[in-house]
Parts: C-alpha cells; sequence; structure tokens
C-alpha cells in the first residue's frame, strides 16, 4: 500500500498538442490524439493498483472511465478549479490548477500524485515508480547501466532519451526484481514503468501514457 503524498516528475503532457502531427505520422493510435485539450486545462488520470477493474468518474464528465487492474488509466483534461472523482465508490475533493497534471493512485483508498508538465518533443521520456519496500533503480536488462537512479520505496525518478527500442529491469543493488519488455520509445511521447510489492513478490506495469479525450 502506498503510504504518502509523492511528488510525481516529467509526464509530458502539452507535447500531446504541440507535437500532434508528428505523433500521429508515427503512430497507428492516431485517434488518441484526435482532440486537443483547451489552453489551461488540468489533466487527471488514475493508477489502479489493485486486482480488480474499477470505474472513475469524475465531475465535468459525463462518462465513467473503466481502469483494469494494475494499469494506469488515461490522462482526462478538466476546467481548472474545485473537481471530485470517484473510484471503485470512494470520492476525493479536488483542487485543480491551470496546467498542470495529477495522477490519482487507488490502492483501496485515493493519494494524489502532482505530476510536472515538460515539453521536449525531440525526446522520449520514462517515468519510472518504485512502490516497494526497498529502494529500486531502472536499469537495462543485463544491470550494467541505470536508467533511472535507486528511488527510495514511494518515489519516482525520470530519464530523457532517443527514440529507441529497448527493455528494462527493476534492480535492487545486483538482483533484479523485474523486467520490461522491450518497446519502441517514440520521440514526443512518454512512457510509464511501475513496480509494486505484490504477496510477497513483484509486479510490474509498463504504459505508454495517453490523453482519454471522452466527455
Amino acid at each position: 500500500m502506498v503510504r504518502k503524498l509523492v511528488s510525481i516528475s516529467c509526464m509530458a503532457l502539452l507535447w500531446v498538442a504541440a507535437s500532434m502531427n508528428a505523433a500521429v505520422a508515427q503512430d497507428d493510435q492516431a485517434q488518441l490524439y484526435d482532440a486537443v485539450a483547451p489552453e489551461g486545462s488540468a489533466f487527471v488520470r488514475v493508477l489502479n493498483v489493485t486486482g480488480n477493474s474499477v470505474e472513475v468518474t469524475l465531475t465535468s464528465k459525463i462518462n465513467p472511465q473503466r481502469v483494469p487492474a494494475h494499469q494506469f488509466g488515461g490522462y482526462r483534461f478538466l476546467p481548472p478549479g474545485p473537481s471530485n472523482i470517484t473510484v471503485a465508490g470512494i470520492s476525493l475533493d479536488m483542487e485543480l490548477a491551470p496546467d498542470s497534471a495529477t495522477t490519482v493512485v487507488y490502492d483501496g483508498q485515493l493519494l494524489l500524485l502532482k505530476d510536472d508538465i515538460v515539453e521536449e518533443p525531440q525526446k522520449a521520456q520514462i517515468s519510472f515508480y518504485n512502490f516497494t519496500d526497498t529502494g529500486v533503480a531502472l536499469k537495462t536488462l543485463d544491470g550494467k547501466h541505470a536508467v533511472v537512479d535507486t528511488l527510495d520505496p514511494s518515489n519516482n525518478g525520470t530519464r530523457m532519451v532517443n527514440e529507441v527500442k529497448v527493455g528494462f529491469s527493476a534492480y535492487t543493488g545486483e538482483n533484479s526484481l523485474a523486467s520490461y519488455e522491450a518497446q519502441l520509445l517514440r520521440k514526443g511521447r512518454s512512457y510509464s514503468y511501475a513496480i509494486f510489492g505484490e504477496a510477497g513478490d513483484y509486479r510490474s506495469i509498463m504504459w505508454a501514457n495517453s490523453i482519454d479525450a471522452t466527455e
């Protein structure tokens, strides 16, 4: 269970509008970028760390969003100001700043993670989340090169990289806890990697961040 609020950095969102044409040309999932968020929007998504799919509702949105077990939901854009999120029947009031991004972690409770917004369309962005009870680094599969240096429990780090197809592994010291299959990290896109402690073992999540433009 995540025990504290975490300041999450570098979850690039503004690039969605700025590099839309390039992203659509490169990505088969072009429908993700059909809608452009109004200027000054706030972005909210859910990270569901439980073993059950959950329904997410937001004030100002008509349709609920379904977030599967152990997955990130797509970011939804909202007008700044007071808002409310409900996940699996649990509600939380939020005050959303303009041009902000928030990840709401659901682990039976709701915790807000404040995300920074970064524009760097010529790089791919990696965000790594450590939700274990030990220090963990994100490294190349062979463990020789750190991509994101060792993070304390309930913390995160980021790295900007050139476009490349690569796999990673989460290491504590010299021991690999979990691996992530190789995927093409496209410039102008952002990707989330997370590791969780689960029943004495570890679960990894790899996710290409996206926008859910449904109303």
